[in-house]
């Protein structure tokens, strides 16, 4: 049966080796259908501009939408060192792309910009994709300025090399650090997604007693480190080096967004700071009351089960074209072992639909076109890309 959304995975030496070898693989199980969109999953490994290079190569003026991940997730599971094409096609599908370099430099103004892009866009558009430097930007300023903006909106905050401080994003025929790329989706294209992970409170709970943007300094008075070091072992020191500062995504926060209340915020930690502060994806309200929490394999299955019914809920009756998991980086961490597993899980809801993802450091997400877009951490979001009849 011909499909209107087929991927293809790439390997090579080079990242343009690798991607023109997944977008010919792609390419070739459309035949004469024109690709409307592609959305590209880079590894770490592999340099964004030797990628752009075999895409547009290939795929001409086809709009690009993508980003570099710790590794690209297929129908198989993970997909270490390699770049992950997807294509979609149909009559009446229509997509653009927007680029914007400049985001983690002027944040609110950039954000205010793609605001106002957004409301003048000519294309009608449905939804949006959209993918943020998740080491250098801060996305509560887009999250604020898109709150004038009534439209779906699913994305991910791109992950890789965290010792190079650097994720790189891909818009058209662009790619760099500390940018935001956004896919408008109009035409008869449907987005249905859903968000859900599988930590849960170990019984320790603490005040942000002293935060700065995306910095927790201190809980209950003292430097936030310490609170990690006395549950969980070794010394503030240790956690502030190699391997302990990346694994401290593993025991994220869980904020209460009201007081008593049992519904908690996920935020983790990019890294521990030498001053024993914790460099957090998104900002921790000083004053909040704040969980210590846990990853479960088997309950982050049944999350990702969850999420994909979720979706497939949300896209209501449109056709789903292609699934993207947007997978945070712990849970990476958290099934290195068994790497196929959560794919495989998804794989049980969503049949034949063709799945295509990465791991990332957050997701972002509104419930509907009129809820406030939020910022998730340690969450699976599935984002299915449907077509619609009417």
């Amino acid at each position: 049966m011909k499909r209107s959304g087929v991927y293809g995975v790439g390997r090579g030496i080079n990242g343009r080796e690798a991607a023109m070898q997944a977008t010919q693989r792609a390419l070739d199980q459309l035949g004469a259908a024109r690709p409307v969109l592609a959305l590209v999953f880079v590894s770490q490994e592999f340099n964004t501009a030797e990628v752009l290079t075999g895409l547009v190569g290939l795929l001409g003026d086809t709009p690009i939408w993508g980003f570099s991940t710790l590794r690209p997730v297929t129908d198989e599971g993970d997909q270490p060192r390699s770049v992950v094409v997807a294509l979609l096609t149909g009559s009446d599908l229509k997509a653009q792309v927007q680029w914007w370099p400049h985001y983690s430099q002027d944040s609110a103004g950039t954000a205010r910009q793609i605001a106002q892009s957004l409301r003048q866009e000519t294309l009608i558009s449905n939804d949006i994709l959209c993918v943020a430097d998740g080491i250098n930007c801060n996305l509560t300023p887009f999250c604020q300025a898109m709150e004038s903006v009534p439209i779906g909106v699913s994305g991910c905050m791109a992950a890789g090399e965290q010792a190079l401080g650097k994720t790189y994003q891909i818009g058209k025929n662009q790619s760099g650090p500390g940018s935001v790329s956004i896919a408008l989706l109009g035409g008869r294209f449907r987005v249905g997604s859903a968000v859900a992970h599988g930590w849960r409170p170990v019984g320790a709970f603490f005040r942000a007693t002293r935060t700065r943007d995306v910095w927790l300094q201190a809980l209950d008075g003292a430097p936030a480190i310490e609170s990690y070091a006395r549950y969980l072992g070794h010394t503030p020191r240790e956690w502030a080096a190699p391997p302990l500062t990346d694994m401290a995504r593993l025991y994220p926060l869980g904020v209460e967004t009201e007081a008593g209340s049992a519904s908690l915020m996920i935020r983790s930690a990019l890294r521990v700071e030498v001053d024993g502060s914790l460099r957090m994806s998104a900002p921790v309200p000083e004053g909040a009351v704040v969980h210590l929490m846990i990853g479960d394999p088997s309950a982050c299955l049944e999350a990702a089960q969850a999420a994909a019914r979720g979706a497939l809920a949300a896209l209501g009756q449109a056709r789903p074209l292609l699934a993207v998991a947007l997978i945070d980086v712990a849970w990476g961490y958290l099934f290195e072992t068994h790497p196929n597993q959560v794919a495989s899980a998804l794989k049980q809801v969503l049949g034949d639909v063709p799945l295509v993802g990465a791991y990332t450091l957050g997701q972002i997400t509104r419930a509907s076109e009129k809820a406030p877009l939020q910022i998730h951490n340690q969450n699976l979001e599935l984002v299915l890309i449907g077509e619609t009849n009417e």
